[in-house]
């Protein structure tokens, strides 16, 4: 082999012996690992009719792939060197005819492979040429060595062994494993979840859908021991809500709970379905399309199933739509259709349903310096429930939208609510009386959801105009009629706070009525003389003047005698005992508790004591006690019957306020609650009964009989 002079300069022939061996002996093994595996494919892929022709060469193992030789020749051509024509023909292919040029031909008949040296193939130029290593004299000159040198690179190669491992390496290469395959798994997700969503078109919201399920009717009474566990489950479109766990063992049931579906294209068919555990009773369907949208329907529904006459009730509600805002209407619209209610609810037009009492048109503007983004407002009316659509991603959001509620009751309140989307939590609430609606715009200030303070933000407010236009002799009618009953409305659960509360609101009511009769008590007292002089006065003349018509007139002084002052006092109290509460310590609320608890079961032993004394009086527990009851009934009825009621009247009052000259050391009293309190109650009755005796000895009798 050939060597450049700098080259020889450098290197030493006996290492360069050793080098050129080494490479010699590793092109050979891989020189024969590769013609071993190509051999053993081609053999498996060759087709049986394949026949070998006598002097055939081919020019590698990888020839032998699926050739099926037809017209080979060998000639020479002008150059005198011998040509070979091979036409082979492919399974997936046309046939492919190749040129193989000989310059001498050489044969070893060592596993039956056919090496030729000094060959030059059309089809192997480009890979010949890129080999700079051996440059144009490779097969003159490394096929030879390598056929010389076989045997003695096979001594000088020793074989290779892999370094040790530590149990270290080992572990940090299974997880450097562990990790690239989850880091390809990742990948692969994520590029699949992407194609995916990619391929997946994006609905459209069109509305929001509150179903409110209120109570189930239907079904038949069972056992105590054997009560159903039932719940609802709801499913439109994609979306599905399952309603909480009821046990009940009654044919009516109540839920009363709130689910909120996004309603999209195609998606109108809204499923209910009652299950008692997993055991299936009955289901139905409900088209949305049938439905107007920004209307509340109370819909009673029968269930379809193995079970008859189950209904149920719900509430339905499509809104949040984009429709019915600002800049749909016109302001001659606006007032034109303002001018058509006045006349609608005129107060002579009593000829509709007098449910229907009047109308009330919000248009919710927006709100600033909300605590959360992502909000929509909520409108509730009674059981009417319409909302606004949501507005993304400010806390300053601009709804215009222009909201129509029907009025049953003029003495309703109007709750406003916004919501957070993305959260599902409250931002802010208000409460507004319909009867102190004013028309026009006004901001309003939001408040926390037990509307006692303010509500989280930067001064949270909310811009609302309304206009309500009601009859005045339907709301008249309509207000001695019964209240309409709110579906969600449920009771309360016994709290500390709220114990505590509703036990001072008790005691506020029982001081206010007991004020009353302090000052009524006063009258006959002669505290201040002139005020008693003048309620002897009046109280003499309308005795003598007053008749039966004239009895309801007494109830005009409470409300003369408590005008709305007091009321707005009461109200500060009241915020500033809550206020108190905060600051109160974990003892003295537990003895803020007990306190409370004591009282009430005091007043609640009172009041059933007086209950049975009532009930022991007519059935004669104590004899002399009724009968005497009886005969200051008789002897009362008697003398009315003689007197007149305004002299009894008159006299009664007279004898109460001379009673402080008459008998100024006399304590006052009441007779009646002094001649109950002679009847026992039923404890003091059970307590007085004797038991029966056992035997008793014949000394015992002896005593008795003497």
């Amino acid at each position: 082999m050939e060597i450049e002079t700098g080259t020889v300069g450098s290197i030493t022939k006996k290492h360069f012996a050793k080098l050129h061996e080494r490479i010699q002996s590793k092109y050979e093994e891989m020189q024969k690992k590769l013609e071993k595996s190509k051999s053993i494919d081609m053999l498996l892929d060759a087709d049986e009719d394949f026949l070998l022709q006598d002097r055939k060469k081919c020019t590698s193992v990888s020839d032998l792939r699926s050739i099926h030789e037809q017209d080979n020749s060998i000639h020479k051509n002008q150059n005198g060197n011998f040509m070979e024509t091979i036409v082979y023909f492919d399974k997936q292919k046309d046939a492919v005819s190749s040129d193989i040029v000989y310059n001498h031909i050489d044969i070893i008949d060592s596993e039956c492979v056919s090496l030729a040296s000094d060959i030059k193939c059309d089809e192997e130029i480009d890979t010949l040429e890129e080999n700079v290593f051996f440059k144009n004299n490779y097969l003159n000159t490394s096929l030879e060595s390598l056929n010389d040198v076989t045997k003695e690179s096979d001594e000088f190669s020793d074989p290779i062994t892999p370094p040790p491992r530590s149990i270290r390496d080992k572990i940090n290469s299974k997880l450097k494993q562990r990790k690239e395959s989850r880091k390809r798994f990742k990948e692969y997700f994520s590029i699949n979840s992407n194609r995916y969503l990619a391929k997946t078109p994006k609905k459209n919201k069109i509305a929001t859908v509150t179903v409110v399920l209120v109570e189930l009717k239907g079904l038949e009474d069972s056992d105590e021991d054997k009560q159903r566990i039932l719940s609802f489950r709801f499913k439109l479109g994609s979306e599905k809500r399952k309603s909480k766990l009821i046990r009940s063992s009654q044919a009516h049931t109540k839920f009363q709970e709130l689910f909120s579906f996004n309603l999209y294209d195609e998606d109108y068919i809204l499923e209910a379905s009652l299950w008692d555990r997993d055991i299936f009773i009955g289901s139905c369907r409900l088209n949305l399309l049938d439905l107007k949208k920004e209307k509340t329907y109370q819909i009673r529904q029968k269930l379809e199933g193995e079970f008859k006459n189950i209904e149920c009730f719900l509430l339905l509600t499509i809104s949040g739509t984009t429709m019915n805002t600002v800049f749909d209407i016109t302001e001659c619209e606006e007032e034109e259709s303002r001018h058509m209610m006045q006349k609608k609810y005129a107060w002579f037009r009593v000829t509709d349903q007098f449910s229907n009492v009047g109308v009330l048109t919000v248009t919710v503007y927006g709100a600033k310096g909300l605590s959360g983004q992502d909000c929509y407002c909520v409108l509730n009316l009674n059981n009417e429930r319409i909302q606004t659509q949501t507005d993304w991603r400010t806390n300053e959001p601009n709804w215009m939208k222009i909201i129509t509620l029907k009025v049953t009751d003029i003495t309703s309140i109007l709750e406003v609510v916004i919501y957070d989307e993305k959260k599902s939590e409250e931002v802010g609430r208000i409460a507004i009386p319909l009867l102190k609606i004013k028309p026009g715009k006004k901001w309003f200030a939001l408040k926390d959801s037990t509307l006692k303070e303010k509500a989280k933000g930067n001064n949270a407010r909310i811009l609302l105009e309304m206009y309500i236009t009601w009859n005045l002799i339907k709301a008249a009618v309509r207000v001695i009629n019964p209240k309409e009953v709110n579906y969600l409305q449920t009771e309360e659960k016994l709290t500390r706070h709220a114990f505590a509360k509703n036990l001072s609101r008790a005691k506020a009511i029982t001081m206010w009525i007991m004020d009353a009769f302090k000052i009524l008590k006063s009258c006959f007292e002669w505290e201040s003389k002139k005020l008693n002089l003048l309620a002897l006065f009046i109280w003499i003349v309308f005795c003598l003047i007053a008749k039966l018509w004239m009895l309801p007139l007494l109830l005009l002084i409470p409300f003369y005698w408590y005008r709305p002052k007091i009321t707005m006092e009461i109200d500060s109290a009241d915020s500033k005992t809550e206020k108190e509460d905060k600051n109160v310590s974990l003892r003295q609320k537990i003895q803020s508790l007990q306190e409370m608890v004591q009282s009430i079961q005091n007043v609640i032993g009172a009041l059933a004591s007086t209950g049975e004394s009532v009930k022991n009086l007519f059935n004669f527990t104590v004899p002399f006690v009724s009968y005497l009851a009886i005969f200051f009934i008789v002897t009362i009825a008697f003398v009315m019957y003689l007197i007149p009621f305004n002299y009894i009247c008159l006299i009664w009052g007279v004898h109460k306020y001379m009673r402080k000259f008459i008998r100024p050391n006399h304590i006052p009293n009441n007779e009646i609650l002094d001649l109950l309190s002679r009847i026992p109650d039923d404890e003091t009755v059970m307590e007085c009964e004797e038991l029966p005796l056992g035997d008793i000895s014949e000394d015992d009798e002896l005593t008795l009989a003497n």
